[in-house]
């Protein structure tokens, strides 16, 4: 009896360095995984700061091109302007008068 208590206590000392093992390369792998978990969270906030300002850039670009005008409606103010400056100057030739 003596020598079956001590088989199965050598059994259950096995065992249980076995589950040493296994609960310590189960910390290892959760260590790896918080690490990765880090990683990839602050390769998502840089994505997002960098689709940000892309689309801020996309925004101020699609401002700028409606805000720009064509070649015609630049030469039709230019046309505005030259007339109102010759208007100018004959009211002040008239006021000279």
């Amino acid at each position: 009896m003596a020598l079956d208590l001590q088989q199965q206590l050598e059994r259950v000392n096995a065992k249980t360095t076995l589950v040493f093992e296994k609960y310590a390369l189960m910390q290892k792998r959760l260590e790896e995984a918080r690490a990765e978990v880090a990683r990839l969270n602050e390769e998502l906030e840089r994505s997002r700061r960098e689709r940000e300002a892309l689309e801020l850039r996309i925004e101020y670009l699609t401002v700028s091109h409606t805000v720009a005008a064509s070649g015609d409606e630049l030469e039709a103010t230019r046309e505005m302007i030259a007339e109102l400056v010759r208007d100018i100057d004959s009211c002040i030739a008239d006021l000279n008068d």
